[in-house]
């Protein structure tokens, strides 16, 4: 199988990792120049990656394009491009939707999105897919577990979210930074944050159906801890922080026509 990235970014990178260290079979990765850094550094760990000379080149000698550009420098980029009408293109762009890419690739080409993250690098990691083909799905499935969406827009709602990693790594680090004021060793208190939400994601994520609310009000026991954690916290209002921040990144996002989410 022969893929091409554009743009090694962090995602590419770690969606390139993924596979290498995955059981895709006999492959070929070809990587764009761009990010010299980190092309040459795949390039030299890794004996199916290949580091082109040039953007055209990865698309010449490709099956299957991941398409990993910033969204301000991605029309321009792609513009200068020649795309074959056989090829699967994997767009991994937050902001601009299959319509407008089929403006600037070659008509009728096969055109999907995805969201992978750098867990995928650990092939550990829900990768939604919009307008994906087996194939496609196949390989992805290789670095995570995907997700079929039906359309974009709820691809959007989705993407949003992972807006929120850094916030969630900063709750990390205040529980962290509260723990060893209180004279837990760091290493321990680290260990032991990053366990503990483990753990709490897995007893959610083996839950049938997955209820959230379900699983809080289990958990406040009446006149207990986690009850009265809760009430505190809900009552200061830091939940709607993270929705307000959601709504903000969501309307970033185009709506069928080009406009933003009102």
């Amino acid at each position: 199988m022969e893929i091409g990235f554009i743009g090694i970014g962090k995602i590419a990178t770690a969606v390139i990792e993924g596979l290498c260290t995955s059981d895709i079979g006999p492959s070929v990765l070809r990587l764009s120049p761009r990010n010299e850094e980190n092309s040459k550094r795949l390039a030299e760990k890794y004996a199916q990656v290949m580091r082109m000379k040039d953007n055209q080149s990865v698309i010449d000698q490709s099956d299957i394009v991941f398409l990993a550009l910033r969204p301000p420098q991605a029309p321009e980029i792609l513009k200068s491009l020649r795309f074959r009408a056989n090829q699967h293109i994997v767009s991994l762009i937050p902001l601009i939707r299959v319509s407008e890419l089929e403006k600037i690739l070659v008509p009728g080409i096969q055109i999907c999105r995805a969201i992978p993250l750098p867990p995928v690098v650990n092939h550990n990691c829900p990768i939604p897919v919009f307008n994906a083909p087996d194939l496609v799905v196949e390989l992805l499935n290789k670095t995570g577990q995907t997700i079929s969406i039906q359309t974009e827009d709820q691809l959007h709602a989705l993407w949003t979210l992972t807006c929120l990693i850094t916030p969630y790594y900063d709750l990390l680090n205040e529980l962290s930074e509260w723990t060893v004021l209180h004279g837990v060793g760091t290493e321990t208190a680290n260990r032991y944050i990053a366990d503990l939400f483990q753990s709490l994601s897995f007893t959610a994520q083996i839950a049938n159906p997955i209820h959230f609310n379900d699983l809080a009000q289990h958990a406040a026991t009446p006149n207990g801890m986690n009850e009265q954690a809760g009430k505190e916290i809900r009552a200061k209002g830091a939940h709607r922080a993270y929705r307000d921040a959601a709504d903000r990144i969501l309307a970033k996002f185009p709506v069928r026509g080009g406009e933003g989410h009102k």
